[in-house]
């Protein structure tokens, strides 16, 4: 399945994954993170592939707003990065909590909107 995020909001966004991949993260949770993905308004960006039904995301708008849920916590950094769940650096800026996706067994685009 592919996944994809479109920007509905009136602001730029930028957006991190989760999504499982047990062979690149067996020893760190088997969840594989990733950021970032800058989005303009209204702009459609493909993110990732995936066979699994689950997958997570969390976005942050230049504005302040916030897309984020409960799963994680997610080290994210300043610059564009590939990492693990369970792989930790003093060169993350923060942690945030994603957003659970049921993505069934189709394409999906996930809409960011207000």
């Amino acid at each position: 399945m592919k996944v994809s995020f479109r920007n509905s909001y009136p602001a730029t966004v930028w957006v991190a994954i989760m999504r499982y991949d047990p062979d690149a993260c067996r020893d760190f949770g088997h969840w594989a993170t990733e950021g970032w993905w800058q989005l303009a308004p209204g702009q459609q960006v493909w993110a990732f592939s995936t066979n699994n039904r689950y997958a997570c995301f969390y976005a942050d708008a230049e504005d302040g707003a916030f897309w984020s849920g409960e799963y994680g916590p997610v080290y994210v950094y300043y610059d564009p990065f590939e990492s693990c769940v369970n792989i930790g650096s003093t060169a993350a800026y923060d942690t945030v909590g994603m957003r659970l996706l049921d993505l069934g067994n189709t394409d999906r685009v996930i809409n960011l909107v207000p």
